[in-house]
């Protein structure tokens, strides 16, 4: 109540007096803001309370920051990791790209750095959801946010196009999935910034060449462990019974048809057919774990991995990247698919512009592209240890044989599914899933099921 009552009082002063203070940065009444000052770009941790959510949706104004001297005072909203507060060498390395962006503007574009939670109550959509209904005047100029919530956030009408604000060769460098990731019907809303992409690693004194498809694990009979127990979701507008990223990306090699502009996931016979059986066979073969339902991470898998106890693993390339050096005798490789390896589904977070303000949407594309620039980029996201969304970014990592296998599978990477159908497909491909992993349900029967629910 207290965050409701001191929103509302902020905005009638702000509609009253026809003009903005500088900086929209005002924390919730009964919460102190912690705030830190780095190449003149501060930071300050900020807890959402809920709205009621039955308040009528009150449309963001166009509100300039502005000073005398027409300084725009952009506000960013983003996780820790993308912060001057990311660990590591990657937090100074942003706080000088932000105080250098700021030279390069003449003193007229400042950055305003507000730090959310990744995900829940108080996070970054949340806290988006919430200002709308409560407190538009103090909605941000720029959010980074998870892929997955893009779509949701788009919903809500706050995400402005990028489409003229950003430069179309640009965008036409970034690897095809970071723009699709941000693509809603006929606009660009977001770009992709940091990404991931899970791949196969396996010990190499036991296997001499992992197989790259399903027949040729199954006739040499090579363990294989994957996620399969549907994923916790990060985020509470993620599917309550998803299915996982190795699902999709086997079920698209399989056949299943999945447009890159559109992105809908449907329930096909011959494609679900063709994933079941592979996981039916192997099962009676032996060569998936009893308990491969209650793998539902990539941690699960990487744990299994280094403790010796499954020789070929589905990854994470940032887990990866960040342990491969305390694995010994470990080859990487595309995860096998029905007939030729799977294309893997990106995941990462985004960057997206939300103010109404003509000449602040032109000010937060200069910072977007800033960041985007490809030496700045491929710095960063080195630092950060996430991958990039450039092949020239991933140029500026150096020469190594892992990063050239990772542009290979980056550049054929696709974007997570969307749709308002999507949380019931993938809730019937999990059950499906799940019945042929137990083992009380026939392949060709799960599927009669799965299709059988859809009409």
């Amino acid at each position: 109540m207290k965050l409701r009552t001191h929103a509302l009082v902020v905005l009638f002063l702000l509609l009253t007096a026809g003009c903005r203070a500088p900086a929209p940065t005002l924390p919730p009444a009964d919460t102190p803001a912690a705030t830190s000052t780095a190449g003149g770009v501060a930071t300050r941790d900020m807890t959402a309370t809920p709205v009621n959510p039955a308040q009528p949706v009150i449309t963001p104004t166009a509100v300039v920051t502005s000073t005398a001297s027409n300084t725009i005072t952009l506000t960013w909203w983003t996780p820790e990791f993308l912060s001057a507060k990311a660990p590591q060498s990657a937090g100074p390395l942003l706080t000088k790209y932000l105080a250098d962006f700021e030279i390069t503007q003449d003193g007229k574009v400042r950055v305003n750095v507000i730090l959310k939670a990744r995900y829940g109550k108080g996070g970054l959509l949340d806290y988006l959801r919430t200002s709308q209904l409560a407190a538009p005047g103090l909605l941000p100029d720029v959010i980074a946010l998870d892929v997955t919530e893009l779509e949701q956030a788009a919903g809500l009408g706050l995400l402005r196009p990028l489409d003229g604000l950003l430069d179309p060769a640009l965008l036409a460098e970034l690897y095809p999935f970071a723009r699709q990731s941000g693509q809603f019907g006929d606009q660009l809303l977001a770009v992709a910034y940091l990404a991931d992409v899970e791949h196969v690693i396996y010990n190499r004194t036991g296997i001499t060449e992992l197989p790259n498809t399903w027949a040729g694990l199954i006739a040499n009979k090579t363990p294989y462990l994957f996620p399969t127990g549907s994923p916790q979701p990060p985020s509470a507008v993620a599917a309550a019974e998803d299915v996982q990223h190795s699902f999709i990306g086997q079920y698209i090699s399989a056949g299943g048809t999945f447009d890159p502009k559109a992105r809908h996931l449907t329930i096909q016979e011959q494609p679900l057919t063709r994933v079941l059986s592979f996981y039916a066979d192997a099962r009676q073969a032996g060569l998936l774990p009893a308990n491969l339902l209650d793998i539902t991470s990539l941690d699960d898998t990487w744990t299994a991995y280094s403790q010796g106890q499954a020789p070929v693993v589905n990854v994470s390339a940032r887990r990866y990247l960040t342990g491969r050096e305390s694995l010994k005798d470990t080859v990487f490789a595309p995860a096998p698919g029905w007939s030729n390896p799977i294309r893997p589904v990106a995941s990462g977070w985004a960057l997206a512009i939300t103010t109404a303000d003509p000449a602040r949407q032109r000010a937060a594309a200069s910072l977007i592209a800033w960041l985007l620039d490809s030496q700045r980029a491929g710095a960063l996201t080195q630092a950060a240890g996430w991958l990039p969304t450039l092949p020239k970014a991933l140029d500026v990592w150096g020469t190594d044989p892992y990063y050239d296998f990772l542009d290979g599978q980056l550049a054929v990477a696709v974007s997570h599914p969307i749709g308002a159908d999507y949380g019931a497909t993938a809730a019937r491909l999990q059950r499906a899933v799940v019945s042929v992993l137990k083992g009380t349900t026939k392949p060709a029967d799960a599927v009669q099921t799965a299709l059988g629910a859809t009409k």
